[in-house]
């Protein structure tokens, strides 16, 4: 739609009516807010005196806070918190607080994944955990009909001296078979069980359209980075889950000369993501 060029052609009356349209639709447009968890918070008192304070300071705008995932931003419309499909995530019993507190990330990931659906190749996700992400993305995408198939990593278990993050759900001696479950009416969606990068060897695509790569440490992060990259179409997009978290700074140092290497350049996001856009 050409906006401008519809305004400039319409009468003072079309522009009124226009107008007035915009207007009522505003008045049902509602101040949005969030409250939910936080990372790596060492004095828990101190944090919620000081959000208090903030929240106080803000007046009317206290509103429209969010607060979750190491953010606190307000006076934002919240695309996501408007789309009942995200809500419905929010409300959802069965998924656990740590899910619902990045749902902003999800978003992203969401949104990413959707516009690469129709590029030549296939999906992977490297840290897949309990296919939380996974199983959104099979929600939104239909993998049948677009006749990709996307790809789940993950070693599924943690041990002494393992250097990745001993996640609470990676002690569950079962987390493997219940994944497998979760996805077992996905016919597109192949779970490899195993250390990365050795399993993407004899399992990576001649063509990957998206990435999202989420195993919390660099060596197979950059490994992995250097597998991919040559096989990735034309405008497709790894979605980095810890690219710009302090914490994970090692990925940050790891993963950018490699793209550099291939011409190319990971945006930091306000989530703690990176992204790069094959281009």
């Amino acid at each position: 739609m050409n906006f401008h060029k519809n305004i400039v052609e319409k009468s003072d009356k079309e522009i009124l009516i226009l107008n007035q349209n915009i207007l009522n639709k505003s008045k049902n447009f509602k101040a949005l807010s969030l409250e939910s968890g936080h990372f790596l918070i060492e004095d828990i008192e101190k944090f919620r005196n000081g959000y208090k304070l903030i929240k106080e300071s803000l007046g009317k705008y206290a509103d429209t806070i969010f607060s979750s995932d190491n953010m606190i931003c307000w006076n934002r419309n919240y695309s996501f918190l408007r789309d009942i499909f995200y809500k419905n995530l929010l409300y959802d019993k069965e998924l656990d607080t740590s899910a619902k507190t990045t749902i902003w990330r999800t978003y992203i990931l969401v949104y990413f994944a959707k516009i690469c659906s129709n590029l030549s190749g296939d999906y992977l996700e490297l840290g897949t955990y309990k296919g939380h992400t996974a199983q959104v993305l099979t929600k939104k995408i239909d993998f049948e009909k677009l006749e990709k198939n996307y790809l789940l990593y993950d070693l599924f278990e943690w041990k002494d001296g393992d250097a990745h993050s001993p996640l609470n759900g990676l002690m569950d001696k079962n987390l493997y078979s219940h994944v497998c479950k979760k996805f077992e009416k996905n016919k597109n969606v192949k779970i490899v069980k195993g250390p990365v990068p050795d399993t993407l060897h004899n399992t990576i695509p001649e063509k990957i359209a998206f990435a999202h790569i989420d195993m919390n440490h660099w060596v197979p992060e950059a490994s992995s980075l250097e597998m991919i990259l040559p096989k990735m179409s034309l405008g497709a997009v790894i979605v980095f889950d810890d690219y710009g978290w302090f914490c994970y700074h090692q990925q940050k140092i790891a993963l950018d000369p490699i793209a550099e290497e291939y011409g190319q350049e990971i945006l930091e996001l306000p989530t703690g993501q990176g992204i790069l856009i094959k281009c």
